[in-house]
């Protein structure tokens, strides 16, 4: 999350003018994934229903710590990620963005570690509050941290946030892994400490991105992709509960991309015997100086149908494995300095929904 860097899926089209970016993504922004893969494609609803942007908001109720995925529920759950207290997401106007949330049905907002890492506490009470009274989940990101702040984090945190993913595409760099380990365990500890002391049961996340084994790089030759981070951090003493995922896709990626990287994602859930939380997805055509920027329209053979493509494959070949999805990003950031990273947002405002937003909320209903 945060700013980012991006996952690439090398394919012929793209490969010179993004391979570069993927390389570079030590820079504190969080890298994204694009790749393709197959899985069959069922309907889904042709006109979407509007977006409801409320006025009066809903009863207070209490948050579920963790949706369960039922067996009769129709769409996996789904969310969006937030970047609260930046330019486009300020605090004077947090609540007209859950209000949105509750009114769509998007129950799941994953936010970035700078509000934690900054120590923002009040605003970071104030997220909180309003999730409780609209009933979102939220997902926090901690950037890895020391084993005294990470407690910190717990002891203040834990009773209203259960499930902490602990770094943001760290698997991407290569050559840093025994840092990045050592890292995540001290935060991982600190977490654990808080909760043990105050009977949180806290829940732990891990981090891994689609990874081409098809090209040089971190998992040449690796089918499996990103699962070899995932051991080392365990043997290190991570012992992570879950796993989540991030990739982007191009429209063209279904088949052979979706079979690899797909294929990846239920690899590491097979073998650790857990749940995904897809918490980084949207088109891959965003990518480039002239990419999308409005986020399509319905049978562009693009941006929309490719996110509406991803979103149809995991519900009906891994709901089995996928806890939630959430889409990156709910807004825009024109102030951003990376062009691509001015267009995620499904609404160009929070009073301007994207066409886009529409399709992902007729997932929700």
């Amino acid at each position: 999350m945060k700013s980012k860097s991006f996952r690439i899926k090398w394919s012929s089209l793209i490969v010179m003018t993004l391979s570069l970016v993927f390389f570079q993504n030590c820079t504190g922004s969080d890298p994204k994934v694009i790749a393709d893969s197959k899985q069959t494609v069922s309907a889904v609803p042709t006109t979407p229903s509007a977006p409801v942007i409320p006025t009066t908001p809903s009863a207070p109720v209490v948050v579920s710590s963790t949706p369960a995925v039922s067996a009769t529920q129709k769409y996996i759950a789904m969310g969006v990620n937030g970047h609260d207290g930046k330019a486009p997401y300020p605090m004077e106007t947090i609540e007209s963005r859950f209000k949105v949330l509750d009114a769509n049905n998007l129950r799941s907002y994953r936010t970035s570690g700078e509000m934690l890492n900054d120590q923002r506490y009040s605003e970071m009470d104030t997220l909180l509050a309003l999730a409780k009274k609209y009933n979102i989940n939220i997902r926090p990101m901690v950037y890895p941290t020391t084993q005294a702040r990470a407690y910190e984090y717990g002891k203040r945190y834990g009773a209203s946030m259960k499930i902490w993913e602990i770094g943001n595409e760290l698997d991407l760099t290569e050559g840093d892994d025994a840092q990045d380990y050592a890292a995540m365990v001290a935060t991982y500890k600190g977490l654990k400490q808080a909760s043990d002391e105050f009977g949180y049961n806290l829940k732990y996340t891990i981090n891994a991105t689609a990874c081409n084994d098809d090209a040089p790089g971190r998992c040449y030759g690796k089918k499996d992709g990103s699962i070899y981070f995932l051991d080392g951090a365990k043997a290190a003493g991570f012992n992570f509960d879950y796993i989540s995922f991030h990739y982007y896709s191009f429209y063209g990626d279904k088949g052979y991309w979706y079979d690899k990287f797909y294929g990846q994602m239920r690899g590491m859930a097979t073998k650790y015997k857990t749940k995904i939380f897809y918490n980084e997805m949207n088109c891959a055509e965003i990518y480039g100086a002239n990419g999308n920027k409005d986020g399509g329209f319905a049978g562009d053979k693009a941006c929309y149908d490719s996110l509406k493509q991803m979103i149809t494959t995991i519900n009906t070949s891994y709901k089995d494995i996928v806890q939630e999805m959430n889409i990156y990003e709910l807004l825009d950031e024109p102030g951003h300095e990376i062009e691509w990273e001015k267009h995620f947002g499904l609404m160009y405002d929070i009073n301007n929904p994207k066409p886009l937003f529409n399709m992902v909320t007729s997932f929700t209903k």
